[in-house]
């Protein structure tokens, strides 16, 4: 079965989860320079540029870096979309097994806690909202002692 759907306030399809992570950077080689990384996925990336040097179709090679360590290097990447705001959308271009082994994992990991992240704040909303009621798992064991005293 095959799923095709957009994001709220996108108009095109996405080909892969993508997500923000805070300490993620790019460095472009042919730039000399790091880019904060506005979001990610196993196939592409988009960066912040304020200085509007990248170019629409440019082929790039690129380092991913977490809080300033080599992550990934030497990925070659092209440009696809360059905005007004200074969002520049790359894609990855024909990572080898490794790099794209990675890259899946860390994308994935990233939904992992993203995932959790959203169960603990539902949770927190849920207690705010009835702070008289019982964690599920508090009265699920109160329920089992109840009826093992019948």
């Amino acid at each position: 079965m095959d799923f095709d759907f957009t994001l709220e306030g996108e108009n095109l399809p996405r080909r892969a989860f993508r997500a923000r992570v805070v300490g993620l950077a790019v460095r472009v080689h042919s730039h000399g320079r790091d880019y904060p990384i506005r979001d990610i996925s196993a196939t592409g990336l988009a960066l912040l540029d304020e200085t509007r040097g990248f170019r629409q179709g440019e082929s790039l090679v690129v380092d991913l870096e977490i809080h300033r360590k080599a992550f990934l290097k030497d990925l070659p990447a092209k440009v696809i979309r360059v905005l007004e705001n200074g969002i520049v959308g790359l894609d990855f271009m024909q990572l080898d097994l490794k790099a794209e082994e990675r890259l899946d994992k860390l994308v994935l990991e990233i939904q992992k806690r993203l995932i959790d992240l959203r169960k603990a704040r539902d949770l927190a909303r849920q207690q705010i909202e009835t702070p008289d009621a019982e964690p599920d798992a508090d009265r699920d064991r109160t329920h089992q002692k109840d009826e093992s005293n019948s």
